[in-house]
């Protein structure tokens, strides 16, 4: 129940939620938004369209990845219409990245994600050929390679002290450059490990520190819903997640349960939490006002549950005592919206459950805590609290439990 979360729990909470993180370049990402004709950092001729190109059609583009549920990128290659140049889902291509030269894969084109991009999205003079067999065996060479550098990075690491985790190490395809991907909490010098890792590799360096989500995302894992994780099967990007969504979606907030392997959110919590968002458009919300439409009674909405369509109304007195507390779960179909306010047809009821607690009248303080479950992190035990067995409001003053401590003459009011 997320009401009964504590302080400490809403912190770690806090430290959870996340923002979009991905292989970042600052000056690739720069060239990229101005439109500047600078060829990504690969090399070669391939650069990004322009302004001042002309969009691409459909037919002449490419839809490719470099690496399993990586980013998708758009590439012009007219080429590919003529007999002998046609590339079909799954192929196997050569092209530049902004990494460098990479092999990469050939998607199924989707028209509606191709009229969503920005024309400067798209990449010009980037495919090189469909790949051969030397391609693959000496990509297949290169990871074993890789595998060799990684463990020389590790045990530099060691000896010079350094406080990084090497997530993975990848060579391009030219063997002309090695990239570290690397994760740290903080800041890290590693101005000496580079210098010796390029005389022990004997090849350009190129160190990239990547976020939690990434680092996940490289290494795999399994999901508490027992399936490999999202992000390593199929999300393209990651969306900043927030604490809200799960609140919207009524889950429990414990961090043990709404966070993944990587330590943050669930990042099923973002991409459904558009499906939330469509299905309570259709429902008051938590605290509104709502009406008995046959008795004219005024009530609040406490809960609801926009999965099973039902909704925790509460009465502030029922229909033989006005000095009731009453509670009910109804479903949403007795609901509806007429003339800027919401009403319950009662008539009409097949309750889901009822609660009445024959209590007295609710004050504005008590009936404050019972709506306000959000903002102060409590639930109704605040209400019952209150009050003994028999609804009546406790005497504190009286309770059997209060220390025995003697009263200043103040205090005592001895009468002289």
């Amino acid at each position: 129940d997320f009401n009964s979360v504590n302080d400490e729990d809403l912190r770690q909470l806090k430290d959870l939620e996340t923002n979009d993180e991905g292989f970042k370049d600052e000056e690739f990402q720069k060239h990229k938004k101005a439109g500047s004709p600078i060829a990504p950092l690969g090399g070669g001729d391939a650069v990004y369209f322009d302004y001042n190109d002309p969009v691409p059609d459909f037919e002449d583009v490419i839809a490719i990845q470099f690496q399993n549920a990586g980013k998708i990128y758009w590439y012009y290659y007219p080429e590919v219409k003529e007999p002998g140049n046609e590339l079909k889902q799954g192929d196997i291509i050569v092209a530049y990245s902004e990494r460098g030269m990479e092999l990469a894969t050939v998607l199924n084109k989707c028209k509606k994600d191709f009229e969503r991009q920005n024309k400067i999205n798209f990449i010009k003079n980037g495919f090189l050929r469909k790949a051969t067999e030397n391609d693959l065996q000496k990509a297949k060479r290169l990871e074993e390679n890789a595998k060799e550098a990684w463990k020389i990075c590790e045990q530099l690491n060691y000896e010079l002290g350094i406080k990084m985790k090497i997530v993975k190490v990848k060579y391009t395809l030219d063997d002309s450059k090695a990239i570290f991907y690397f994760f740290s909490n903080g800041r890290v010098d590693f101005r000496e490990l580079i210098k010796r890792l390029a005389y022990e590799v004997r090849r350009r360096i190129e160190m990239r520190q990547i976020g939690v989500r990434d680092t996940t995302k490289i290494i795999g894992g399994l999901g508490p819903c027992g399936m490999d994780l999202c992000c390593r099967r199929f999300l393209h990007n990651f969306i900043p997640v927030s604490i809200k969504m799960a609140k919207d979606q009524n889950l429990t907030l414990n961090p043990s349960k709404i966070s993944g392997i990587c330590g943050r959110l669930f990042c099923c919590l973002g991409y459904e939490n558009d499906t939330y968002e469509k299905l309570r458009a259709g429902y008051p919300l938590e605290e509104t006002e709502i009406f008995d439409k046959e008795t004219g009674r005024k009530g609040f909405v406490k809960k609801l549950n926009v999965i099973s369509g039902n909704l925790t109304i509460v009465f502030l007195g029922n229909r033989e005592n006005s000095e009731k507390y009453e509670e009910k779960v109804v479903n949403k179909e007795l609901v509806e919206f007429i003339d800027n306010k919401w009403y319950y047809n009662s008539a009409g009821e097949t309750l889901i459950s009822k609660d009445i607690l024959d209590v007295e009248p609710i004050t504005p303080k008590e009936k404050e805590l019972l709506f306000s479950d959000k903002k102060n992190n409590k639930n109704n035990r605040d209400f019952k609290e209150n009050r003994d067995n028999s609804g009546r409001k406790r005497n504190r003053r009286n309770r059997s439990n209060r220390p025995n401590v003697p009263r200043s003459n103040k205090e005592s009011g001895n009468k002289q």
